[in-house]
């Protein structure tokens, strides 16, 4: 009866000696199965003696249980290693020194499969904590983080280790995210086994000061939904460099004010809002430092631009976030006032008059160089202007101002080139 089972059989003897085998055991360790095994140590079937050493205590569980199972691996007669499925019982129960029936299964294809299995689940492990990026991916129904990296817990300042995450719901990392991240992991997640979920990027700024470019994708195969996978990558400095260069292209690099190109776009944009009907009316501000040529003359260029320097910080402090200051050109400067009445924009064109005059310029070995400014305002609150004409206007207004006696504003009018001509 033992010989019609799929299972291999073998009978031995407390000492750990084979006393008998079955058909298939004695065909799979080499044995003559025409006659009972000669005395035979377990030991050769081991694959090593560490191995054979390991298994002794099984014995001692069976004197107390009278039953044990292990999986173990044993060597074949053809000097193989298989895995088995190996469950002893006591031949006789009420004889704990008695003989032993072991009876196994092969399990050798299903143990190695598994013992791959882990060790591939290692291998990734191991990419994705060396990864230079935060990793997160979650099940197919976005409920459970399936796997995380440090880099993802140091990079979002997220108090748990990533041992606390893996295996846990999703909803336990996202209420340690920033608002902005929460919303779009927890959007994804709701995607999740949809046909809508889409691979895309995105940008995000974080409270700290860092910036994370952020690549999400949902995984499938053949056409099998898997999960949800983020990437986030720091582009902190990418996005200093990158806002480094914005300021060498749109700054003017002696007194960090917008540069000309930059300033200009910025009006138009202003001034198309207002024909689009979503913006509000602002005041367009030309400055100019009097008599500038004779502070280069008496003093030089290096000091001459010290005069400029001074100005732009003293004028930057009077504005407010929403206006603008910029370099035109030489000493001349201009500045756009947001959301001001003609009344308003003249009151703060006088305090930065005021402001300018007040400045000292400090020259080693010399009184401190004073100077003031001539200001023209120019008021936009319709559609039916350009760029040029708003920059034209206030140009005349503030020549009027230093054609009658300049450290003065004058706002244009109109009537204004009629009083010229006179």
């Amino acid at each position: 009866m033992l010989d019609r089972g799929s299972a291999l059989v073998l009978v031995a003897s407390h000492e750990r000696q084979m006393v008998y085998a079955n058909q298939r055991a004695a065909e799979y360790f080499g044995l003559d199965p025409r006659r009972p095994p000669e005395p035979l140590s377990f030991r050769v079937m081991h694959g090593s003696q560490e191995s054979f050493e390991r298994f002794g205590p099984l014995y001692q569980r069976l004197k107390i249980e009278g039953v044990v199972r292990a999986e173990w691996e044993l060597r074949g007669g053809d000097g193989r290693l298989c895995w088995f499925d190996m469950q002893g019982t006591l031949l006789d129960p009420s004889d704990p020194e008695g003989n032993v029936i072991w009876t196994l299964f092969d399990v050798d294809a299903r143990h190695r499969a598994e013992a791959e299995l882990a060790q591939t689940r290692l291998r990734m492990e191991a990419v994705i904590d060396r990864f230079p990026s935060g990793i997160l991916v979650s099940d197919s129904r976005g409920q459970t983080i399936l796997a995380a990296n440090d880099m993802l817990v140091s990079m979002l300042d997220v108090p748990l280790p990533v041992s606390d995450l893996v295996g846990q719901r999703l909803q336990h990392l996202v209420e340690h995210l920033p608002a902005d991240l929460a919303e779009l992991v927890n959007a994804d997640a709701q995607c999740a086994g949809q046909a809508v979920g889409e691979p895309g990027r995105m940008l995000y700024a974080l409270p700290s000061g860092r910036h994370l470019e952020v690549d999400r994708w949902p995984l499938r195969k053949d056409q099998r939904d898997l999960g949800w996978c983020w990437v986030f990558h720091d582009v902190t400095d990418y996005k200093q460099r990158e806002s480094q260069l914005e300021a060498l292209a749109t700054s003017d690099p002696l007194t960090g004010a917008r540069n000309r190109r930059a300033f200009l776009a910025q009006m138009d944009m202003k001034l198309e809002r207002l024909r689009l009907g979503m913006g509000r009316s602002f005041a367009l501000i030309m400055l100019d430092v009097d008599h500038f040529k004779r502070v280069n003359d008496t003093y030089g260029h290096a000091v001459g631009d010290e005069v400029l320097k001074h100005l732009v910080v003293a004028v930057t402090k009077e504005l407010r976030k929403e206006d603008m200051l910029g370099r035109l050109g030489g000493e001349e400067f201009a500045v756009l006032l947001a959301g001001l009445d003609q009344d308003v924009a003249l009151k703060r064109a006088e305090s930065l008059r005021q402001t300018v005059e007040r400045l000292r310029v400090e020259v080693p070995g010399q009184a401190p160089i004073r100077f003031t400014v001539s200001l023209g305002v120019c008021v936009v609150a319709h559609s039916d202007v350009s760029v040029a004409l708003c920059l034209e206007r206030a140009d005349a207004a503030m020549y009027h101002a230093k054609r009658h006696g300049r450290n003065r504003v004058t706002c244009w009018s109109p009537s204004l080139s009629e009083l010229d001509a006179a």
